[in-house]
């Protein structure tokens, strides 16, 4: 399986009772979508994909993917976070979110290159708000990853991340999700490869993860269901 890093906890927690009661191994790896597009360009084929559903048009085009195996996991929106003990900003309107952002000193966000995230913030928030060059001079762009670490080591003073990537990461508190007209919604969806190695453990897996013991793992962790 080759997987968007924003469904990794939730992930994890499905897959190991259907491990154990199937006898299949799971083999994962997590990673923003801009490097899965370029993996799959380059040729990589896993069995299950779980990507931004908004990415599966294009691949399916290409005839890459299953369209009818497709399974809609959960949805993922954007927040900011501060480091545990520092003052939590009130980022509940446009004004005090580009408030926030020009005061910090130093903060993090995905590489728009790379990660949903990442692109949603640098090429609509910050414009949006008019502050993209300010914002961008002290920003520490992350490659992948838990990039909410950043801040719990002390290294940016806030980051702007995917909600669910940010809270497994121990030494950080959420101020909150971005405000009404500045969000963006991810629905990532699980699909089977066309050319799947193991057709059949995919699609049982697939439908694994579509089971309502599987919603509970991502609701149980933060995550919204379709």
């Amino acid at each position: 399986m080759l997987a968007g890093g924003a469904v990794k906890s939730a992930l994890e927690a499905a897959s190991t009772p259907w491990e154990r009661e199937t006898g299949h191994a799971v083999k994962a790896q997590y990673a923003p979508a801009g490097e899965i597009a370029k993996r799959l360009a380059a040729g990589e084929r896993p069995d299950v994909l779980v990507v931004p559903a908004e990415a599966l048009p294009a691949l399916e085009r290409d005839g890459l993917v299953d369209s009818a195996t497709r399974r809609d996991l959960a949805i993922v929106s954007i927040g900011l976070a501060v480091r545990k003990g520092a003052v939590v900003p009130d980022i509940s309107t446009p004004e005090k979110l580009k408030a926030t952002l020009l005061a910090a000193h130093s903060l993090t966000y995905m590489d728009p290159a790379r990660g949903t995230s990442g692109k949603h913030v640098d090429e609509v928030v910050l414009p949006r708000l008019g502050i993209r060059d300010a914002v961008r001079a002290k920003a520490t762009l992350g490659e992948g990853g838990y990039i909410a670490e950043k801040v719990a080591r002390g290294e940016v003073e806030l980051v702007l991340h995917s909600l669910t990537e940010m809270a497994p990461v121990e030494g950080v508190v959420i101020a909150g999700p971005l405000p009404a007209g500045l969000q963006k919604d991810t629905t990532y969806s699980a699909v089977r490869m066309r050319e799947a190695k193991h057709p059949e453990a995919a699609a049982a897996f697939l439908e694994a993860l579509a089971s309502p013991r599987a919603r509970e793992a991502f609701i149980s962790r933060g995550y919204r269901v379709p």
